[in-house]
């Protein structure tokens, strides 16, 4: 498995190009809403990469702080919060009861969640609230063929997610009021797998997978071949909590 912190450094460039969802704005406003953040609220944004999720707190809140192992990443996040903080989300150098929100958006895929979801409940203040944003396969269908495009997209990936899969581990972490909220972004194949980062093998398998996909997939993801390009219905799903 690919290292996190190298996936990213050669991500970096293209990142913000690299998704509709990366600045879709209002998936990025329902974040900011679901998390309930205040004037004097402190929040942290997890993985806060590039920072978008980030800007849309700052200057809205008391202080945005973003977490994150990639400096070429942060390069890109300039202006976007208060402070930045190098560290895994396994080990984060907060206090107990630090934040009034933890946020984030695509990063626990990459963590150790066994490590990273306590994490997120120790440095949270009680009432604080957690908003957990990621990509997921839609059910036991679709589960097999997602998973095999997102390793071959994202070799650095350690978690394949299943709708509850976050929200289940956010109950038993003693998250109380936990409640899951779907989101579905259209996505270009094309601009999605022309990340920086996988080699043009990995493109061309993605691309072989969608072709040979059965009629459950493409109904689910509303699959569609047009232009030389591949259209997919992608499901997010946010996590929210409340300590």
């Amino acid at each position: 498995m690919e290292r996190a912190e190298v996936h990213f450094r050669n991500r970096a460039e293209k990142y913000n190009r690299s998704s509709n969802w990366v600045t879709d704005e209002r998936l990025i406003r329902r974040i900011f809403e679901l998390a309930g953040a205040g004037p004097d609220a402190h929040v942290l944004d997890v993985s806060t990469g590039t920072g978008l999720i980030a800007k849309e707190f700052y200057g809205k809140v008391k202080k945005v702080t973003g977490l994150d192992i990639s400096p070429e990443m942060a390069r890109y996040a300039e202006g976007c919060m208060d402070e930045i903080v190098f560290a895994p989300s396994e080990e984060m150098p907060f206090a107990d009861g630090s934040f009034d929100a933890v946020v984030c958006r695509q990063g626990l895929q990459f963590a150790d969640l066994d490590r990273a979801i306590p994490e997120i409940h120790r440095v949270l203040k009680p009432g604080g609230t957690a908003v957990l944003c990621h990509l997921t396969a839609y059910n036991d269908a679709d589960r097999e063929l997602t998973f095999a495009i997102q390793k071959l997209r994202n070799p650095a990936r350690r978690n394949y997610l299943m709708p509850a899969d976050i929200s289940g581990r956010l109950r038993r972490q003693g998250f109380r009021e936990v409640e899951d909220i779907e989101y579905v972004t259209d996505e270009s194949v094309n601009q999605w797998i022309d990340n920086g980062a996988i080699p043009l093998e990995n493109m061309d398998g993605i691309r072989a997978l969608y072709r040979s996909a059965n009629e459950e997939f493409r109904r689910l993801h509303n699959v569609r071949f047009t232009d030389g390009d591949i259209l997919d219905a992608m499901l997010f799903v946010i996590a929210r909590a409340v300590k």
